[in-house]
């Protein structure tokens, strides 16, 4: 039942898209959706579980994806999306019952990875805001994400890559060196 986003809602997501598509938006709008703290999402703390945060985002992800258009791109081609890092930092639980939203936007991409921020909010204000690296890989390798972006915003360049980006870029560097 944890997994209901993994194995019932992330599908479920894609078969809507194809029967009633999502409205589009632009690729850096902010995408949200409106959620509540299950019993099978809580700890013994009685709030959100740090790992349903990354499960509910997984879910954000792939609801920006449809909205955008990449989603229908890449499962087209059979493209999966792989997380390469996230960040995550709490500011306030989210209780048993509680509704939330979750904002997903994509902020940037490089060579190789989309950056996406993910905002969760509830009555109470900001409750965790995170940082996700995204890349697609396909049969042929890992797919440019400028390659996808010509594919539903041509035209469209990126910002650049943000210090904080690069740092913690170099950061993850380190840490994988380090553990090699």
């Amino acid at each position: 039942m944890s997994q209901l986003n993994s194995f019932l809602r992330i599908p479920a997501l894609v078969l809507r898209q194809r029967i009633r598509p999502l409205s589009r938006i632009g690729l850096f709008e902010e995408d949200t959706v409106r959620l509540r703290v299950w019993l099978q999402d809580i700890d013994f703390n009685v709030h959100l579980n740090n790992s349903r945060y990354l499960s509910f985002m997984d879910y954000g992800r792939v609801h920006s994806w449809a909205a955008t258009g990449i989603l229908d791109i890449t499962v087209r081609r059979g493209w999966k999306p792989l997380a390469g890092s996230i960040s995550i930092t709490y500011r306030r639980s989210l209780g048993f019952l509680k509704p939330f939203d979750l904002a997903t936007r994509t902020v940037c991409w490089d060579d190789k990875w989309f950056y996406q921020e993910h905002i969760f909010r509830s009555s109470e204000g900001l409750s965790a805001i995170a940082w996700v690296k995204v890349l697609f890989r396909g049969k042929e390798g890992n797919i440019p994400p400028q390659q996808i972006v010509d594919m539903i915003q041509p035209g469209a360049v990126s910002p650049p890559v943000s210090i904080a980006f690069e740092q913690w870029n170099a950061l993850v560097r380190d840490k994988l060196q380090a553990g090699a």
